[in-house]
């Protein structure tokens, strides 16, 4: 067991590991991730040796490099790397800084590189001094032993443990953690189903939710400002537990799922035509490849008994704008919802309102609180580790006083300290 743990107690080998995650960190945050295949077959077509980027790709698992099986490989062996030389290393090191030692022999202060020879001899002058530099003293019959500073010496080992929990976390937020991404129209009870990334152990819950509405708000200039959606969580019987509302960058929160709101839709218009007493719904489709959010729809009338004819809808959900275009796209006219169009002097087409979807993302990552927790105690004990461990040794020896120390940081501090207790001395 030793020889296993000595043999990842390796520094080599932890830094070597650190820059292999780091690289292929980097390459995941440039190949996007977790797309479907066809996503990579449309964009990496380029040929390298006869054979298509995209293959490579994904035989290499470079499509889902952090929920891959050699991604979570490097991870535990980085992660045995710090746990070996945290015992093997940090823990011994800190048990033998914890022990108080003597010198008893004056040729013991010939390794330390601040020391000095003193002629007259007033240990309780020097335990008062160092007593003020905060040091804390063990003393016996020929001299003493000071430090301070021994939290120093843990900084180190929490440092390696919090570094194992993140790690830790990530590997259980992504084996069973998931992703899901549901558009629902307003007033509409939904459930999760639209399951984009999911764990291998990842276990879905049957929560039934609700949109109790939705609504955009826009500046001055037309120009969408924020959407909203106010969520309520209910029970199995339909009475409601919870209830919020959510907008950009102010998730809900609810027994281990996150909902955010990401985007926003339209799925329907409902119009009244004249000669109709009924209100009509009519389904509308997304533009795809725009620049903006458009919309298209599709009226069919009956002119002259021609069948197939109609008006084009063109919604513009940024300016909140319908167009009308005939059968050779020529645009008849542009409204705004609550107004009517008079089609051919016979046919009035009142605007009402437009369906709209929401947008929400629900996340579930049980390892989020560990890595949370990890990441603050690492910024924690990163500071702990700046402190100094300081030890200064004094010994009596032959009517003479020799007195060294060292430290492990701020040295510069240290020398001023080792100086004044040398000039201290040589002013008696």
């Amino acid at each position: 067991m030793k020889i296993f743990i000595k043999s990842f107690a390796n520094l080599k080998l932890a830094i070597f590991l650190l820059l292999l995650i780091a690289f292929f960190s980097a390459i995941g945050s440039i190949i996007e991730q977790d797309k479907p295949i066809e996503f990579y077959k449309g964009i990496y077509t380029t040929s390298f040796f006869g054979t298509p980027i995209w293959i490579y790709l994904q035989q290499l698992d470079l499509t889902h490099i952090y929920s891959s099986w050699w991604f979570f490989s490097l991870l535990i062996i980085f992660g045995t790397c710090l746990l070996s030389c945290t015992f093997s290393r940090q823990f011994p090191a800190l048990k033998y800084a914890r022990r108080y030692y003597f010198y008893t022999y004056a040729s013991q202060f010939n390794k330390l590189k601040q020391k000095f020879l003193v002629k007259t001899v007033l240990k309780g002058q020097l335990c008062y001094q160092l007593i003020n530099e905060k040091y804390s003293i063990c003393q016996k019959q020929t001299g003493f032993y000071g430090y301070k500073g021994l939290i120093g010496r843990v900084g180190p080992v929490i440092v390696h443990l919090s570094i194992i929990f993140i790690l830790l976390g990530s590997i259980l937020g992504a084996i069973k953690g998931f992703t899901a991404q549901e558009f629902v129209p307003k007033s509409e009870i939904f459930h999760i189903q639209n399951i984009v990334k999911v764990g291998n152990l990842a276990k879905i819950p049957q929560q039934t939710f609700r949109i109790n509405d939705f609504w955009v708000n826009f500046n001055k200039t037309g120009v969408v400002k924020q959407f909203q959606s106010d969520i309520s969580v209910l029970s199995g019987k339909g009475n409601e537990i919870e209830r919020k509302t959510i907008s950009v960058n102010n998730p809900f929160l609810f027994k281990g799922l996150t909902m955010y709101q990401t985007d926003w839709g339209i799925i329907g218009l409902r119009i009244k035509i004249s000669n109709k007493d009924s209100v009509i719904q009519l389904p509308v489709s997304k533009i795809a490849n725009t620049t903006q959010k458009l919309w298209v729809s599709w009226l069919p009338i009956d002119i002259e008994k021609r069948s197939g004819s109609g008006i084009i809808l063109i919604l513009n959900g940024v300016y909140g704008k319908i167009e009308f275009y005939n059968e050779e796209a020529k645009l008849i006219k542009s409204l705004s919802l609550g107004q009517t169009l008079i089609f051919k002097d016979f046919l009035s087409i009142n605007l009402l309102d437009c369906i709209l979807s929401t947008g929400i993302q629900i996340k579930s990552d049980p390892g989020i609180k560990i890595i949370y927790s990890g990441f603050g105690t690492l910024i924690v004990s990163s500071l702990i580790s700046y402190i100094s461990f300081s030890e200064i040794w004094f010994l009596e020896y032959s009517e003479e006083g020799f007195c060294g120390g060292k430290t492990t940081r701020d040295k510069v501090k240290f020398n001023i300290e080792m100086s004044k207790i040398e000039k201290g001395f040589s002013k008696r």
